[in-house]
């Protein structure tokens, strides 16, 4: 045998093994192709859902709203105010068995209602319109249907109406943080008395601004008519509010001009 012949022989795999491979290799290709597949179906559906909600966002929504003679501007508006007047009804919550002055409890009771009644209908507004309404709203009339003339059993950071109650995020249209609505709910006597009031007066003037906006800027008539009836309200109420802080010796009692 020539060293040739050897090579050939040594090189050449036996004629027998041939098919062997091709039929390894035939199911990998299949289950290659088979992944391909699947994959190529899974990315399909999940493009069909991303589109199906692109649609929904940008056509069936505005369609909706235009419909119903509503823009996104008046559904903002009305959450924004809900979760607000959420919190004035939270903090007038905090009067009984904290203040000891009747005017400031009665005070007390006046805004907690009247926030929660204009919660109440801004909640209406929503539902009419098949349009979620804020937890923080729901709370709140809870909260202000248990009485707010009588002292709710809390954890001493004030009376909270669910889990949610307490998550605003303030240092928005006059909202409180947590932490401040704690600070409040720590104090007694006078001392919380002229928070309080000190808290409602910038509480109520930071609410006029998604009001303001909303009657410049909605479109629904009955938002913006909602919109209108806060704002004048809030400038109600803001004075009578600081009338009380400086008759208790508040900021701007020398004066009456307030803060």
């Amino acid at each position: 045998m020539t060293p040739q012949d050897s090579t050939t022989e040594e090189t050449t795999p036996p004629s027998g093994d041939a098919p062997d491979q091709e039929a390894a290799a035939t199911p990998s290709a299949y289950g290659l192709g088979r992944r391909l597949r699947i994959m190529g179906a899974v990315l399909a559906g999940g493009l069909a859902v991303v589109l199906a909600l692109l649609l929904w966002l940008g056509v069936l929504v505005p369609a909706k709203q235009e419909a119903a003679g509503y823009s996104a501007a008046d559904s903002a508006y009305a959450a924004t105010a809900i979760e607000h007047n959420a919190q004035a009804v939270q903090l007038s919550a905090l009067a009984p068995g904290r203040s000891t002055d009747d005017a400031v409890l009665a005070l007390a009771v006046e805004v907690g209602e009247a926030s929660a009644g204009r919660v109440s209908e801004l909640a209406g507004w929503l539902e009419d319109r098949e349009i979620a309404v804020p937890a923080a709203g729901r709370e709140a009339l809870a909260l202000a249907a248990d009485g707010l003339d009588t002292e709710l059993p809390d954890n001493g950071s004030g009376p909270r109406a669910g889990a949610s109650a307490h998550s605003h995020e303030g240092g928005n249209h006059g909202m409180l943080t947590d932490e401040q609505v704690d600070a409040l709910a720590a104090l007694d006597g006078s001392e919380f008395d002229i928070a309080l009031l000190s808290a409602l007066v910038e509480h109520h003037y930071g609410g006029l601004q998604p009001a303001d906006e909303e009657i410049a800027e909605g479109k629904d008539a009955d938002a913006k008519a909602l919109a209108q009836a806060e704002a004048d309200a809030i400038r109600i109420e803001v004075e009578e509010v600081r009338e009380v802080l400086a008759a208790i010796g508040g900021p701007g009692s020398n004066d009456g001009s307030g803060s």
